[in-house]
């Protein structure tokens, strides 16, 4: 495990691994350098790749992440080069180096390290490399990306592994290799992203750029592995682990000097998939599989093409409570998603490039039950086919960094949904079917000033939305930053104007609720849009040569905050929006990236977010909630709102080939919605009696939370061959050591009940080769 991010501050590009650095070495007489091992390393971002000259003396580092780096060369008989590097955009940059020619036998150490803090930027984004994502806990499937955002700060993981950024529940927006995601990620909605498939994680919670739109809670950047070194390579890894967790991936790549192609291939099997809301984890086994390809092509030295293919299928039972367990419920899901990426990119000038991507995508979801199913009986069918088109240009100055375009993206939606009461089959209480297509267009303009000390990202974004609601938005974006050099501190604030559209999971039906048969649902309205102010001011120090500290304090104001409404345990969730909500916060991120042989690093995030009704869109049957939720206006807490998050992580390697690494994560507990109703004592008694005790025990009635969680997790690792490019490495890692009981979320009309999992360990094994 090796969960080490890097805070860092540069603008982003769209997709966030855009950097290009052209290297040509030369010798003191001008005359080029062939095999020179070109190598470039940094910690603001923590990145590190190489490459070698080639016969006419030239490397290409490509699809760099932008941030400072040193620039290292080296080759055998000459003294070793060392140079600081900017990457600002996508714009290619150029670098001449000329060696000196060195002793015999003399070798030489550049040992200057990268530096920990960029002065120019106002942005803060942590990120976690190849290395990282490589030597992260064994996860169960569908969890390894989720786990590695979760130790960030401001991130919280609720029930089926359900990301929250900073309160928000659909919020999250995935930019994969440069192609914004909006849909809902979590593993019991698609096929999950897992960390084999990535080269590094970018997250990005507060000054986000004006071409980022409609999900603006988070944005998760995640850029696909690449082939760097010329030839072929083979990897392969395999994860055996509790609950019966069985996982392996395996990929090879090819690169040549202007080609590079990667497949890979993944599957596995789990019998705790989702976070059940027993005890006994009944019916609760999943399985993955999926195929990814990509192939980048050089056309010309100004020209780029990259495609990228992607085919994965999860397929899950959904876990029973005792009740379902005893009546034989079963109860089956299948979430299947194929997508197609393709990236353009043209270098007008040393200043100026210009790119164009595209995407189509077709996602399906469905969930059928038996006829023991209790207390309902559900059949769903549901998906939508989405295509994509992104162009923008980039123009790069030395005071200015101008980047201006927009997107286009049309969506066809479907759904079927059928319920009944078991004991009426084969009548349908309700019989559902619907086609719509959604659109969506904007524009965008930004700018990246650099004056001094001062440094600042100015943007503008207008949004255009259509489906059961028509919407336009102008959305300016604001991140300025200050340097003090005398106390090595940055100073930074933002302002983002966040438009939002409704999710699509389930949003024709929830729209559709007012004109169906269902008494329980009358007067139900379509979803409309959220619209919200984001405000973050922070500081940024480095701490000597050896640590970072990040603080930053925030406010969130929305109007029609989104969230969803929990179908049952079923882990369906239908769209809602609450009418108004204010979320605040305070994070805290120490970084020590490496030191000698020891890294390290904290997170600590405490939040406060209270909504407020009436509450709009979702599919209410039970109890006269719908009543209550849409026509009183009452003030509460968020279901998100813990107050206190703690993560931290030291890894030790007390030599190159072996590690170890203990870390920990705390949460203060979620608050859980009580029922007001008129049930009598005996009523009550009853309910309290199917609860188990060990359940109630962690559950606080009097503060109207759950009990604080915790998890000690332990890992240790060894390569244990190591040559030439190939290796082979094993790790043994341990979550939640002291098998505390943890419990996620507890009865609530939203959230339902929910239990973590108890002690976990697992053998991971990986070869190179």
């Amino acid at each position: 495990m090796r969960i080490v991010f890097a805070l860092m501050a540069f603008p982003l590009a769209g997709h966030l691994m855009d950097g290009d650095l052209r290297v040509t070495v030369l010798d003191p007489g001008g005359r080029v350098v062939a095999e020179a091992s070109v190598e470039i390393e940094g910690r603001s971002p923590e990145f590190h790749t190489m490459a070698q000259t080639d016969g006419s003396g030239q490397a290409r580092l490509s699809r760099l992440p932008l941030g400072l780096y040193r620039l290292v060369v080296r080759k055998d008989g000459f003294e070793a080069s060392s140079e600081e590097v900017e990457i600002r955009s996508a714009v290619p940059q150029t670098r001449e180096i000329r060696l000196r020619v060195g002793s015999v036998r003399s070798e030489v150490t550049v040992s200057a390290a990268p530096p920990l803090l960029d002065p120019s930027q106002p942005l803060a984004i942590m990120q976690a490399g190849r290395d990282q994502l490589n030597e992260a806990l064994g996860a169960t499937l569908g969890r390894s990306v989720i786990d590695v955002v979760t130790t960030m700060p401001g991130w919280l993981l609720e029930a089926n592994a359900v990301l929250h950024p900073r309160g928000s529940e659909y919020d999250t927006q995935y930019v994969v290799d440069g192609m914004p995601v909006y849909d809902n990620r979590s593993i019991g909605f698609a096929p999950a992203f897992e960390n084999g498939e990535f080269e590094q994680v970018n997250v990005l919670t507060a000054g986000i750029p004006a071409e980022f739109g409609r999900r603006l809670g988070g944005v998760i950047a995640l850029d696909t592995r690449r082939q760097s070194v010329l030839g072929h390579s083979t990897e392969a890894a395999f994860l055996r682990g509790s609950y019966d967790s069985l996982s392996g991936e395996f990929s090879h790549g090819y690169r040549a000097e202007k080609t590079a192609v990667s497949m890979r291939a993944n599957g596995g099997w789990t019998d705790r998939y989702l976070d059940p809301p027993s005890l006994e984890n009944f019916t609760n086994r999943g399985s993955t599989g999926g195929l990814d390809a990509r192939l980048d092509r050089d056309l010309t030295p100004r020209d780029r093409i990259n495609l990228y293919l992607r085919s994965n299928r999860t397929n899950l039972l959904v876990p029973n409570d005792l009740e379902q367990q005893e009546e034989g419920q079963r109860q089956d899901r299948r979430a299947s998603e194929t997508a197609g990426q393709i990236h353009y990119q043209h270098t007008f000038s040393s200043r100026a490039v210009g790119t164009v991507r595209g995407m189509v995508r077709d996602l399906s979801a469905r969930l059928w039950s038996n006829p023991l199913s209790t207390p309902v009986y559900v059949d769903q069918d549901r998906g939508f086919r989405e295509g994509a088109v992104i162009a923008a240009a980039t123009i790069e100055g030395e005071r200015h960094t101008i980047k201006f375009g927009g997107d286009f993206r049309t969506s066809n939606i479907r759904e079927r949904f059928l319920l009944a009461e078991p004991g009426e089959l084969p009548d349908f209480d309700l019989t559902f079917q619907d086609r719509r297509r959604a659109t969506e267009a904007s524009a965008f303009v930004q700018d990246h000033i650099r004056l001094g000390n001062f440094s600042a990202n100015l943007g503008l974004r207008l949004d255009r939305y259509s489906l059961f609601v028509k919407e336009n938005a102008v959305s300016p974006r604001l991140a300025a930053s200050y340097y003090i050099p005398k106390a090595d501190l940055l100073l930074r604030a933002s302002y983002d104007r966040a438009f939002q559209p409704p999710a699509i999971e389930n949003l024709l039906l929830s729209a559709a609720a007012p004109g169906l048969d269902i008494d329980e649902v009358e007067g139900a309205l379509a979803v409309p849009a959220s619209r919200a102010h984001f405000f973050e001011i922070g500081v940024r120090k480095p701490l000597g040569n050896l640590m970072r500290l990040d603080v930053s304090h925030y406010w969130r104001r929305f109007r029609n905050f989104l969230d969803d409404d929990v179908f049952l345990n079923t882990g369906l969730s239908f769209p809602i929006a609450f009418d108004k909500a204010n979320i605040q916060g305070t994070e805290v991120r120490l970084d020590m990236p490496r030191w000698k042989r020891v890294s390290s690093f904290v997170s600590y995030s405490n939040m406060l977010g209270r909504a407020s009704s009436p509450v709009t869109g979702g599919l209410f049957i039970q109890g006269g909630e719908a009543d209550e939720l849409r026509d009183v206006t009452q003030t509460f807490a968020i279901s998100q709102d813990q107050r206190n998050t703690v993560a931290a992580q030291v890894r030790v390697e007390p030599h190159r080939r072996v590690w170890f690494s203990g870390g920990v994560r705390y949460g203060s507990g979620l608050p859980f919605e009580g029922e007001d109703d008129d049930d009598d004592d005996d009523d009550d008694d009853d309910d309290d009696q199917a609860i188990p005790q060990a359940i109630l025990d962690r559950v606080n009635f009097a503060r109207g939370r759950l009990k604080p969680n915790f998890s000690l997790n332990l890992s240790a690792g060894i390569r244990v061959y190591e040559r030439q490019g190939r290796s082979v490495t094993m790790q043994i890692d341990a979550r939640n050591v002291t098998d505390r009981f943890n419990v996620i979320n507890f009865s609530g009309l939203f959230s339902g009940t929910a239990l973590g999992p108890g002690r976990q360990v697992s053998f991971q094994l990986r070869a190179r080769f």
